[in-house]
This record gives C-alpha cells, sequence and structure tokens, in this order.
C-alpha cells in the first residue's frame, strides 16, 4: 500500500463521520444542528444501554473496500437510528488494518433494532470474507453522567 493509499485510509479511519444525505424523514439535511444535518433527534441512555467496543482485524488486500462498507452502515445508522448514539471508529496508526469502533446505543431494543435493519446486514454479509478477526467487548462507563456526543457535520 503506498503511503499516499495509507494516509487516505487513516483519514477514513479517524471517523466515520462523513457529510450524507439521509435523516429519518428521507429529507436532505441542513448545516446547523444534529437534527439540520439530517440526524434523528436521539434517545437518551437507558438502564440497559450498551457501550461497546468493536475490535476488528481486516485482511490487508480488502482494507479499502472494508472501509467503503464501515464508512455506509455507520452514516446511515448515525442519520436513521434514534438509538444508535455513537459509532466512532479509528485505526492504528502503525498498523491500519486493526481498526476499533466505540458504539453506544440507547437501549438493548435500539441494538436489536441495529443488527436487524437493512443497512447493518449489507455491511455484515458484504464484510464477512474481509474479516480477520473480530472482538467485541462490553463497557461500563465510569461516569455515566459523562455523554458522547456524535453527529455528522
Amino acid at each position: 500500500m503506498t503511503i499516499e493509499k495509507l494516509n487516505m485510509v487513516r483519514n477514513l479511519l479517524t471517523t466515520l463521520l462523513l457529510f450524507g444525505l439521509l435523516s429519518c424523514d428521507g429529507t436532505e439535511g441542513d448545516t446547523h444542528s444534529p437534527q439540520q444535518l439530517g440526524m434523528c433527534a436521539k434517545e437518551k441512555m437507558a438502564t440497559d444501554g450498551i457501550v461497546r467496543l468493536s475490535k476488528i482485524e481486516v485482511y490487508p488486500q480488502f482494507l479499502d473496500e472494508y472501509m467503503k462498507y464501515a464508512t455506509e452502515v455507520g452514516e446511515i445508522s448515525l442519520r436513521t437510528e434514534p438509538g444508535v448514539l455513537t459509532m466512532y471508529a479509528v485505526g492504528e496508526k502503525e498498523n491500519p488494518c486493526k481498526i476499533t469502533i466505540l458504539e453506544t446505543y440507547a437501549s438493548k431494543e435500539a441494538y436489536d433494532k441495529h443488527i436487524a435493519s437493512a443497512h447493518f446486514q449489507k455491511y455484515k454479509q458484504g464484510t464477512l470474507h474481509m474479516v480477520k478477526s473480530l472482538v467485541l467487548s462490553d463497557q461500563i462507563p465510569l461516569n455515566p453522567a459523562n455523554r458522547i456526543y456524535n453527529f455528522i457535520e
């Protein structure tokens, strides 16, 4: 992989927050508040909310293609699912094939809806052969009052 491609991948891995076109009602977004940016009003974290680190290693030959799938599912999920509160992906500087995604869901029900969604199923089925390893690690917030606000600019 060339340095130019590595830099491009690093930029993509820094965030799944690319400017998109979808909103909850299918209209285009604006540029001021999260709702005006085309995002759903978000639910509050319930007692059964989920905070998860997804640790993924992608085969190097599939990294560019994987990023297209991951970017798409992250963007659509944040814009259209009120229960998807955070979806923030980063890649290791020394090994961009090692990706960690911080995911937060308002509730178990929100998570179940997310994994049943057409856009998540497209991602999951489309990337199965690209993923070398996957570890899902549920977390406990040390300070539940400290919230992460994740939206697309």
